[in-house]
């Protein structure tokens, strides 16, 4: 089978590498620093640099791993849901990582802080069935979202960058399957050289089945922000008044945007009750 040119928002950034079973999406600019014969070669993710300890989480295993270029997070690719247990780590589409990459790409091009896929792999295992890996690089950083929130408590500052950081992605088309308070990450020495009346901006994580267009429409970022307000209930990490009130200051949410917002979102908690118990 011919493997995918390309798209154009890669074919400057990355190359891909093909021999038998494999595909591998590589960042030119990190090719030097990873061991591509090994990676060809069907070689396991801990064989992809150093192993360095972290405590990183994952649905599957998670990898932290030094390179002469910098550290990289590898991790496989593991299905969750009802078909979590039939097909945990086998997808039928071989592109899938290939398009986060190309996800990255575009939103760091718009303006929207996440890390670049320095390198993505997929393996037939049958002829309809591939197992995908993927490394992006490792930023410094405080720590996602939901850590920070428990460790400081009440930080108008984060309330109002995240804000911030959730307008400034869907104005660049950011359509995120999973948008929550675990996929935002608190950049190290937060809140940056700005301050705390400007604040830095955090990192937009899991690119996993994005997708970068339009700016979304006033309906799909009701959708998601009621999602992300789901799970800081779920996580129970809501925040407090002044914290809402900086985080729809930094989002520049009107007040019947806000209603909206609260109606959808309480409408969401109630769903998921049941299953949170």
């Amino acid at each position: 089978m011919r493997p995918p040119d390309l798209p154009p928002s890669l074919q400057g950034s990355h190359r891909l590498l093909v021999r038998g079973a494999v595909r591998l999406l590589v960042r030119r600019d990190w090719e030097p620093a990873l061991p591509l014969e090994r990676l060809l070669n069907g070689a396991p993710l801990e064989a992809w640099g150093r192993s360095v300890p972290h405590a990183l989480r994952g649905r599957g295993a998670v990898h932290v791993l030094a390179t002469p270029r910098g550290e990289i997070v590898a991790k496989r690719l593991q299905r969750g849901g009802m078909f979590g247990g039939v097909l945990r780590g086998l997808y039928a589409d071989a592109s899938r990582s290939l398009r986060e990459a190309q996800a990255a790409e575009m939103l760091a091009a718009r303006g929207v802080a996440t890390p670049p896929v320095i390198a993505a792999r997929a393996t037939r295992v049958i002829p309809t069935l591939w197992k995908l890996e993927v490394a992006t690089a490792r930023l410094r950083a405080e720590g996602d979202l939901l850590d920070v929130l428990r460790a400081r408590g009440s930080v108008p500052g984060l309330a109002l960058s995240a804000g911030r950081t959730l307008k400034r992605a869907h104005d660049a088309g950011l359509r995120h399957r999973d948008l929550q308070v675990k996929n935002l990450l608190v950049p190290a020495g937060f809140p940056g050289a700005g301050g705390a009346g400007e604040p830095a901006a955090l990192v937009v994580l899991d690119l996993d089945r994005c997708d970068v267009g339009a700016p979304l429409g006033e309906e799909e970022r009701i959708a998601a922000l009621a999602r992300f307000a789901r799970s800081l209930v779920k996580q129970k990490v809501l925040p407090a008044a002044r914290d809402a009130r900086a985080f729809a200051r930094g989002y520049g949410a009107t007040p019947d945007f806000l209603k909206r917002l609260a109606a959808r979102a309480e409408r969401q908690v109630g769903w998921h009750r049941l299953a949170w118990g």
